[in-house]
């Protein structure tokens, strides 16, 4: 997975967002654009498959802040940040998400964010289907220069980073004032700390590394115009480049395996109310197979008794078998396997399709290979109906029809052809 997705939100939803997908193996950029508005976010699922997607929240919705540690409270300092800066914000500290970025011994560098944004963007990438691991505020994705700060313009504004973890954004009436103002806190701050021996000497120039056009001129300040290059590509560069994180507290990601436990736990659940239902209808099968069986077994005997009248006993199963086979090889009638009950199951069709014709009787020769039948119908034609149906498989011959009472009876003899 060396490929990245990186995406600019932006503040309102109806703002334009930048993407790019980044290879940094290959320093290469494989797709990048601009979408109209956070409604067209789904658009980027695909990007983001097999892909780590990491995103840059705009730094006007960011506080960044250095934050000094009062003595003796480093290691309660997380606690205690919410109620040192809490009279320097207009906001309750309940509506705020706050990070710190890095930490020493005597400050400590602290980013602030409102969790109706955090709340907001996070909403918008899973509306679209888009998981991420990292928030970043965009200026800490530029470059970073220890003699001076580095900006770039973006969209309509102009994005400025002046420390490790500080920056500022500013519309480009602004930005003159605002680089005015960091320049002359940045010769203050050098002033502060030369000893009075070199209190004379020159101090260095402030460089204002700037990646794209710029024809500002700040006092005390110079500007180097750096190589250009595609924004969203030099974003994605710093980004990767950096640990800033400011997805952790309440939206820290979940690791992958109590993710996966949350969803696959509801599917756990399923499967054994599933198997709890399949083992109590495979219960109830069972149990309704042997009540079958049973019904079974006492219908066997009944069939048995009915056929050997003088044989009560049915000490087990084998013997029930064992007799009934005999029966039915007596059955047979020693015809090379053509016996009785293939005969019928020949014969019961054509029977059948002619239900006016009643049997009475039926004689069975192994040794002719014929069947004998006694039978009677209302009339006549049903005697023939019947005849012509049996001959178009065997060889049929009709004996002698005799009428009485409304009845017809008669013989017809059936051999195979």
């Amino acid at each position: 997975m060396s490929e990245h997705l990186i995406i600019r939100l932006n503040s309102q939803p109806s703002d334009p967002i930048q993407w790019i997908v980044w290879s940094p193996e290959n320093k290469e950029v494989i797709a990048s654009g601009e979408l109209d508005s956070s409604e067209a976010l789904p658009s980027l699922s695909s990007y983001s498959e097999q892909r780590m997607v990491s995103v840059l929240l705009p730094s006007s919705d960011v506080l960044l802040r250095e934050v000094v540690i009062p003595e003796g409270a480093a290691r309660q300092f997380s606690s205690m940040l919410p109620f040192i800066i809490e009279d320097d914000l207009a906001q309750d500290v309940d509506d705020l998400h706050m990070v710190i970025l890095k930490k020493d011994s005597k400050v400590a560098q602290v980013a602030i964010i409102e969790h109706s944004k955090m709340t907001m963007w996070l909403e918008q990438l899973s509306d679209a289907g888009i998981q991420t691991k990292r928030f970043m505020p965009d200026v800490l994705a530029l470059p970073f220069h220890d003699d001076g700060a580095s900006m770039v313009q973006l969209g309509q504004q102009w994005l400025i980073r002046h420390h490790e973890y500080q920056g500022a954004v500013a519309e480009p009436q602004w930005v003159s004032m605002l680089l005015t103002g960091i320049v002359e806190r940045a010769e203050t701050k050098y002033e502060d700390s030369e000893s009075d021996e070199d209190a004379e000497s020159s101090p260095m120039p402030f460089i204002l590394h700037s990646y794209s056009e710029c024809e500002m001129e700040i006092a005390g300040a110079k500007v180097n115009l750096e190589s250009p290059e595609l924004v969203m590509q030099l974003l994605a560069e710093g980004l990767l480049s950096s640990k800033v994180n400011v997805l952790n507290g309440p939206y820290r990601p979940q690791s992958s395996w109590r993710k996966h436990w949350r969803v696959w736990q509801k599917v756990i659940l399923s499967l054994g109310l599933v198997m709890v239902a399949f083992v109590a209808q495979h219960v109830s099968e069972v149990q309704k197979l042997e009540q079958h069986s049973l019904a079974l077994h006492a219908e066997s005997e009944r069939i048995f008794r009915d056929i050997f009248p003088n044989k009560r006993k049915i000490p087990t199963a084998s013997y029930l078998k064992s007799q009934m086979k005999n029966e039915e090889a007596r059955l047979q009638g020693g015809a090379g396997g053509h016996d009785l009950l293939a005969w019928m199951a020949e014969i019961s069709p054509y029977l059948s399709k002619v239900p006016q014709v009643k049997l009475q009787s039926l004689k069975f020769d192994g040794k002719r290979n014929e069947i004998r039948l006694q039978a009677s119908a209302s009339d006549f034609p049903y005697f023939e109906k019947l005849t012509s149906e049996l001959g178009t498989k065997f060889e049929v011959e009709q004996g002698q029809l005799n009428k009485n009472d409304g009845q017809v009876f008669g013989a017809i003899i059936i051999r195979r052809q």
